[in-house]
């Protein structure tokens, strides 16, 4: 996850410093898991008033400048998660459960065993990874 105030991530990110990048910086980086826009806005401060487009706009923003990994689920919705750091690159021992009945999207942060040697990758540079396990999960079974 980033780490840090949001105000200093944005700057550093070169995206000027508003209240909507800020507040969704901040929970995306309270999350243990990718959110979707719908549950972005849930979590906004109720005292307040959020345009649904703007925080859209942020989302896309924030993901145009590499802050923001998005996945899609089974039911094309799509869910945002900070990457590790704010870096270019997704932790490589990082991946995903999806479940193929209710959508859900869980982080797997241990690391396993399969990921290929930067031998076997023979020079390629990466620039994203994705791993990403599609079944059932506990509370669908």
């Amino acid at each position: 996850m980033a780490i840090g105030d949001p105000s200093q991530i944005l700057k550093k990110i070169g995206l000027k410093v508003t209240k909507n990048r800020e507040k969704v910086i901040s929970i995306l980086q309270e999350s243990r898991r990718p959110l979707n826009h719908h549950e972005i806005m849930e979590k906004l401060p109720k005292d307040e008033s959020w345009d649904r487009v703007t925080i859209y706009r942020a989302l896309s923003d924030l993901e145009e400048k590499n802050l923001l990994n998005s996945l899609h689920s089974t039911d094309r919705v799509t869910y945002f998660e900070l990457k590790e750091e704010g870096s270019q690159t997704v932790s490589l021992a990082h991946g995903h459960l999806v479940c193929n009945s209710c959508g859900k999207i869980e982080c797997i942060d241990d690391p396993w065993n399969g990921i290929p040697s930067a031998k076997q990758l023979r020079g390629f540079q990466t620039e994203s990874v994705e791993i990403v396990f599609r079944g059932i999960c506990k509370s669908c079974q």
